[in-house]
């Protein structure tokens, strides 16, 4: 009995993020294998090998695939480079030693993947580096753009410089300066997303050069995300003229200069979604970041004792936020501060708030914490009735992987 194509390729479209499902789905028929490939191939990720002497790596494995079937290749769009497993730097509490000695990423030594990149015309393209920050301090585990080989420096230039490219995700990364980092996308005309993390800078402060009047910057970015302790002066760059921010909808910023957290919020007016790391509480001008745009914030802070209801406070008459989370240890949360005295002034503030339809608080608990998660939540409910009372109040707990007993 024939089932008309059509419906094949929209019954295998709703199995798109189920995995398994279209590895059977490819099995099952020939007229299945095309849409199942589809889904199966969109989105690629390679893994570091098991050792520095693997001969049958994940890369080039995923080569010989490419090479075998050649029609596979025009189906990937997006391209996971993990340069730095999260099994290299996995902390053991009782022993107190990394499991795995450290080591650079893979990709400072290998060939195959240049060969790899020239096979694919990508539309997204992510080099990160999971391991905790501080198993790698100041990039020595860290991709090192100057220190690639030129075959493979040649083959991500040309991934980046893409007028296909749409989206990228950098984290874990040596370069010389910020210009030399923003000039490798400075042609990616498609370019909307773009994330960057633990980069790190070889050429001191007062070397670096401004970014050149005569060399465009050509994305049209929706989605900034820049998060490094050395952000502050990428954001000075990011601030140039010929750099244009006023299409982002979307930014994160963690750095921990109040001036650049300020100016880059002014200079995006039309943001719908704001993430910030506070990790202190430093009299930031909380009025000037909250435009009556902002749909969505989110803060990461130690201190959010007192940015809960500063937060609250801040918010402009015709606010149209819908959401608000809050993120850190257990310990940041209402905790030196009489809860009844944060719970008056959130309730003050919430006339101009009409549209807030949740507010999270997302709370990492380490190991050794003595306090539980669900006594935690007990003692938060208690000190915010005015949120519980109008069905607001969402709490989340994170559990963490790597623990730091000075944290």
């Amino acid at each position: 009995m024939r089932i008309p194509q059509e419906l094949v390729d929209l019954i295998v479209d709703n199995l798109h993020d189920d995995i398994p499902s279209l590895k059977s789905c490819s099995l099952t028929a020939r007229a299945f294998v095309g849409s199942a490939q589809t889904w199966l191939f969109n989105s690629v990720e390679i893994l570091p090998p098991k050792s520095r002497d693997d001969q049958d790596s994940p890369c080039r494995r995923f080569y010989k695939l490419l090479t075998r079937s050649p029609h596979i290749a025009p189906l990937i769009e997006e391209l996971q480079i993990v340069l730095v497993g999260s099994e290299t730097s996995a902390y053991d509490a009782e022993g107190g030693y990394y499991l795995e000695e450290r080591h650079v990423p893979w990709v400072m030594s290998g060939r195959t993947l240049s060969l790899v990149l020239a096979l694919l015309n990508l539309k997204r393209i992510s080099l990160v580096e999971n391991s905790s920050s501080e198993w790698n301090g100041y990039g020595r585990y860290s991709m090192q753009w100057n220190k690639l080989g030129r075959s493979l420096k040649s083959a991500l230039a040309a991934v980046f410089s893409s007028p296909r490219l749409e989206s990228v995700c950098l984290r874990g990364i040596v370069v010389q300066s910020p210009v030399q980092l923003l000039s490798l996308f400075s042609e990616a005309t498609s370019l909307k997303e773009l994330s960057i993390s633990r980069v790190y800078f070889t050429q001191v402060w007062s070397e670096r050069t401004s970014w050149p009047e005569s060399q465009p910057w050509n994305p049209q970015l929706q989605s900034l995300l820049v998060s490094d302790v050395d952000s502050g002066p990428l954001c000075c760059y990011l601030l140039h003229p010929q750099i244009d921010l006023t299409r982002i909808t979307s930014l994160t910023l963690a750095t921990r200069t109040v001036e650049w957290k300020e100016k880059m919020s002014k200079a995006i007016s039309g943001m719908t979604h704001l993430a910030l790391y506070q990790p202190h509480w430093t009299g930031i001008a909380l009025e000037s970041i909250l435009t009556p745009s902002l749909r969505s914030i989110h803060f990461f802070s130690a201190d959010s004792r007192l940015l809960i209801p500063a937060i609250f406070e801040a918010c402009p008459d015709n606010s149209r936020l819908e959401r608000i989370v809050f993120e850190g240890s257990t310990n940041s949360f209402l905790t030196r501060l009489h809860p009844l005295a944060i719970d008056a002034r959130i309730e003050a503030a919430m006339v101009n708030l009409r549209a807030l339809k949740s507010v999270e608080i997302r709370a990492y608990f380490q190991a050794y914490s003595y306090r539980m998660f669900h006594k935690w939540a007990e003692d938060v409910r208690a000190a915010l009735p005015s949120l519980v009372g109008r069905g607001l109040l969402i709490l989340t707990e994170i559990p963490r992987v790597y623990v730091n007993p000075w944290e």
